[in-house]
């Protein structure tokens, strides 16, 4: 037994185009199969990451399971928060000296905005690392995932379907940003993104006997969703001679479809975030504050069944922080992140009424998309160094307070920072 690799047909998955057996159908298979010897599985090479998780749930399940937990790690992966935009370092001419002279006493957020740009002519290259490990999947533990279940009046046909999902992403983010005027700044973000994947799912019968073992390993890397970014300050803030007061700003970051839908790294679909941002302070401690809308150009679904869609669709993200000078070269940051993803994304067992076979099955549980949207709410504490001229490094840590998608505790994040 094989597993297939058709690209054509995870697509057809998505879209809702393929007839998934029915349900009586299914139950009758699973409630027959026999439990003398298990049947392991192992999947074959070529397969996409959601093609495998299709391959180890759909066939203990009486839904597209593989498909709601692909779009469910598809919509974490894409929508983490890249670092910011904001300057480091800003200089103004000092009439008294007639030299440049640093006129913000921090180093910016670190995830949050701020208005302050870079100011014309600059270049700001950088790039963060980060490492997230998951191990929920919508308050469930990867580690033991009930996929499906068949309750019957017997133990022979009774079934039961569970998962052991081991799961990371490693992302690289490169930036650049140009100040192409003293109030607006452009940049680029090009997110490598490496996910590593081990799985294994078991069906078993009432009697606890092993009808069905599949396991896999994989790594899948690429390009991620490239996100082309523009902030322009229309407001600055009044304060004394050579102080930084910040001021509001309008920020635009478009998300291109650059990233592997099928291995998961990318949504497939276009995606424009319009938000305001604020930022003020002269002295050791200085807030920012930043809200918007990302309009996504197109509904993101999977299949429930086999004419039923659930589909997510547009985010509401929101920052507040603050920056504090502990030392002339080392700013501390604390920044709160929220996103809400609308309409979907969300996993969980639904009950299924069971038909009539003649075997005894009173009820059977299924795994699939939910048409519940995804909140995020994200703290990160971290801080900035000067290492030496205009270096930065920095260190953060993202701590997960709430995400009721797929679930990570907290992302290490490491990143360098350049201002030219």
């Amino acid at each position: 037994m094989h597993f297939c690799s058709s690209r054509d047909r995870s697509r057809k998955k998505r879209t809702g185009i393929r007839h998934y057996v029915p349900l009586a159908g299914m139950v009758l298979t699973l409630a027959c199969a026999s439990p003398v010897w298990a049947q392991k599985v192992t999947t074959v090479e070529g397969l996409s990451l959601e093609q495998t998780f299709v391959q180890l749930t759909n066939p203990l399940s009486g839904r597209p399971t593989g498909e709601a937990i692909g779009l469910a790690t598809a919509l974490e992966i894409s929508t983490q928060p890249f670092g910011t935009s904001s300057s480091g370092f800003v200089f103004k001419l000092d009439p008294s000296t007639g030299l440049l002279a640093r006129t913000s006493t921090t180093f910016g957020p670190s995830f949050a905005e701020s208005a302050i740009t870079a100011g014309e002519g600059k270049v700001i290259a950088g790039g963060t690392f980060s490492s997230t490990t998951y191990d929920e999947l919508t308050g469930t533990d990867l580690r033991h995932l009930t996929v499906g279940s068949i309750v019957a009046s017997s133990p022979a046909s009774a079934r039961r379907g569970t998962a052991d999902f081991q799961m990371s992403s490693q992302t690289v983010a490169i930036s650049g940003t140009v100040g192409v005027s003293p109030n607006l700044d452009v940049g680029v973000v090009v997110p490598l993104v490496s996910i590593k994947f081990t799985g294994t799912s078991a069906l078993v019968d009432g009697a606890g006997t092993v009808i069905r073992l599949a396991e896999t390993t994989g790594k899948f890397s690429g390009v991620g969703d490239i996100a082309a970014i523009a902030k322009y300050r229309f407001v600055k803030f009044k304060a004394p001679e050579m102080k930084e007061p910040g001021g509001v700003a309008v920020l635009v970051n478009m998300r291109l479809p650059t990233g592997d839908r099928d291995n998961l790294r990318g949504l497939g679909i276009y995606r424009t975030f319009v938000g305001g941002v604020v930022s003020f302070g002269v002295g050791r401690i200085k807030p920012h504050g930043n809200a918007g809308f990302d309009y996504w150009s197109k509904k993101v679904s999977v299949p429930v069944s086999a004419n039923g869609l659930v589909s997510a669709r547009h985010q509401i993200k929101y920052a507040a922080g603050v920056e504090i000078e502990a030392t002339p070269k080392v700013t501390l940051l604390l920044d709160f992140l929220g996103q809400h993803i609308r309409d979907g994304g969300q996993v969980g067992l639904i009950n299924d009424t069971a038909a009539s076979t003649g075997i005894g099955v009173t009820s059977v549980q299924s795994l699939v998309a939910l048409s519940d949207g995804i909140r995020k709410a994200l703290l990160v504490p971290g801080l900035k160094v000067n290492l030496k001229g205009k270096l930065l490094l920095t260190l953060n840590a993202i701590i997960t307070m709430k995400n009721n998608g797929l679930h990570s505790t907290v992302t290490p994040v490491v990143g360098l920072n350049l201002t030219m």
